[in-house]
């Protein structure tokens, strides 16, 4: 039995969160204070934790940045009266916490979502998954070089600062460049000072964390080919998927979301890292006969490339929405997506990258996304088309 911790200095709302959890599956144990939460955790094997922002004492964004560093498997939740407070915006750019409620909650929304990330996160520690993992050597990580530019922007240094350390690695100042100056971002800068400012500390960051993909696909041999091509579905999707949102949604991808096209299909690299040319042989002969890529994944590995991708991206500490964009994006409408207008944005620029670059990718594509999110296929692709891609 799963075994919640809800932490609130209301008395009465601790109250009522337990009444209405006495007919789950769930064991409910409550705290006061982030001082409480933290002493039961020491005793109580706890599995999600929802806290208050606003507490005296410890907020909740310094109760969860403790929880996520002592017991990183815990599943974290905040709840605000403030959909625009900084701190919230802080704890999910980070993964501090996974998602927020809005205060007054729904008790049957605050159920919905609890159940939702549970099952995601009971997906993404399968058995055979993890006997995936522990097979491999080691997984992509990123080169130790990196980490100090990661931990000034964790740590929240000056800008300058985090710049300066960029421009002194040749290799992840032509990366970042690389990707600013791309069809997705189309910034023509030199400029790696210009490229950062451009791009914000927090999609620089999920850049920085995506070299190893970037490394695999520069290098040579049969499984680096595919590793390339995979690449470059993701580039073009993450261009499609920006497109998209500012000429049919008509906004901006949210910066927590940004690079979700890019990293979508992420789990195909960690597929070659751990089958090589058998992984090539599985999707040679999916393609061949027209087979799903994932079910031939599946009966191959026991486990497909969107849960190994979920995975890694979980592994290397992204936001919540990137994860289940590498899960769900083959079935946008699951019903344990929490991030439904993300995921059917990314089925939709998938979709379309896959055609604009020959390659048959062999999922189902789920033609109620348009409708769901009233797009007029024929309309997007004119847009897409008036940008000079080809499909």
């Amino acid at each position: 039995m799963n075994k919640l911790l809800f932490v609130d200095d209301a008395p009465e709302i601790l109250s009522a969160i337990k009444r209405s959890f006495f007919d789950t599956d769930y064991e409910v144990t409550t705290a006061k204070s982030g001082a409480e939460a933290l002493s039961i955790m020491e005793s109580e094997e706890i599995n999600l934790i929802v806290s208050d922002l606003r507490m005296p004492d410890m907020d909740g964004y310094q109760l969860l940045s403790v929880v996520k560093q002592k017991y990183p498997q815990v599943i974290r939740i905040l709840l605000s009266g403030y959909a625009d407070e900084k701190l919230v915006l802080k704890a999910l750019k980070k993964n501090i916490a996974k998602v927020y409620l809005l205060k007054p909650w729904d008790n049957e929304v605050l159920l919905k979502l609890i159940n939702q990330l549970i099952e995601t996160e009971e997906l993404l520690h399968g058995n055979n998954l993890l006997s995936m993992i522990n097979n491999l050597e080691e997984l992509p990580t990123v080169k130790s070089s990196y980490r100090y530019i990661l931990s000034l922007i964790d740590q929240d240094a000056e800008i300058p600062e985090i710049i300066k350390a960029i421009e002194t690695d040749q290799s992840i100042a032509s990366k970042i460049l690389h990707i600013a100056n791309s069809a997705f971002y189309g910034l023509k800068t030199g400029s790696v000072s210009h490229a950062v400012k451009y791009l914000g500390l927090n999609t620089t960051r999920n850049l920085v964390l995506t070299t190893p993909i970037m490394d695999a696909a520069n290098n040579s041999g049969p499984e680096n080919l595919l590793a390339s091509q995979q690449l470059q579905i993701a580039m073009k999707t993450n261009q499609l998927l920006s497109l998209l949102y500012e000429r049919c949604l008509h906004k901006k991808v949210d910066e927590m979301s940004n690079i979700a096209g890019l990293l979508h299909n992420v789990g195909k690299t960690l597929l070659l890292t751990a089958y090589k040319k058998r992984y090539l042989d599985v999707l040679s002969d999916a393609l061949e006969n027209g087979q799903d890529i994932t079910q031939a994944e599946r009966e191959a590995f026991q486990v497909s490339y969107t849960e190994a991708g979920g995975y890694l991206l979980q592994w290397w500490d992204m936001p919540f929405p990137l994860v289940e964009a590498a899960v769900y994006h083959n079935n946008p409408l699951d019903e344990r997506v929490v991030n439904h207008e993300l995921l059917m944005a990314v089925h939709i620029a998938k979709k379309y990258a896959c055609e604009s670059l020959g390659v048959s990718d062999n999922t189902y594509f789920d033609s109620q996304v348009f409708d769901m999110l009233q797009i007029d296929p024929a309309q997007l692709e004119k847009q897409i088309l008036a940008e000079g891609i080809r499909w």
